[in-house]
């Protein structure tokens, strides 16, 4: 989205949504924000018109996200004028995001949660998110200190999509 080339953008949009079945239907959106040296989660709540952000750090929100979501909403509602969640528009006047309720990355002990285990813990938030929706919000059940089990959990799931057998 921070290409100037708005052919572009639309174009790699349309690919993507183009891929989802019942795209009228969509009710959410996920898009994983990379942040120097650390990943944070954007869930769009298209149905209840709302943004959210969230990292296991509560870092500060990337001044280029806000702008950059609301570009890509405006630019489907261009590819798809009649989605009928796109109607309202709502992110124009949305000035910052929520916060969903993402666990502390913070170490409460010696134990540490290892690098990487923010991308994991996007991935595992992405997961709830796609199987209950707008009922992650503030309530997400796994915790970073169990870190060493989801990446376990991640790497046995990966095997099966790859078809090996665990």
């Amino acid at each position: 989205m921070q290409v100037n080339d708005k052919a572009f953008k639309l174009a790699q949009l349309k690919a993507r949504a183009s891929r989802i079945v019942a795209f009228d239907n969509m009710q959410q959106i996920l898009v994983p924000v990379f942040m120097v040296n650390h990943w944070g989660l954007v869930y769009v709540n298209l149905a209840s018109q709302l943004l959210y952000f969230d990292d296991g750090l509560t870092s500060q929100v990337p001044s280029t996200a806000l702008p950059c979501v609301k570009e890509a909403l405006s630019l489907l509602l261009e590819l798809y004028p009649h989605h009928p969640s796109l109607q309202a528009e709502f992110w124009h006047s949305t000035q910052n995001f929520k916060r969903f309720g993402m666990p502390s990355q913070v170490p409460i002990d010696n134990k540490m949660i290892g690098v990487g285990s923010c991308g994991i813990g996007v991935i595992m938030a992405a997961r709830d998110f796609i199987r209950t929706g707008p009922a992650t919000v503030n309530n997400i059940n796994w915790r970073y200190c169990n870190m060493d089990e989801h990446r376990k959990d991640l790497m046995l799931q990966i095997l099966r999509w790859g078809g090996h057998h665990t």
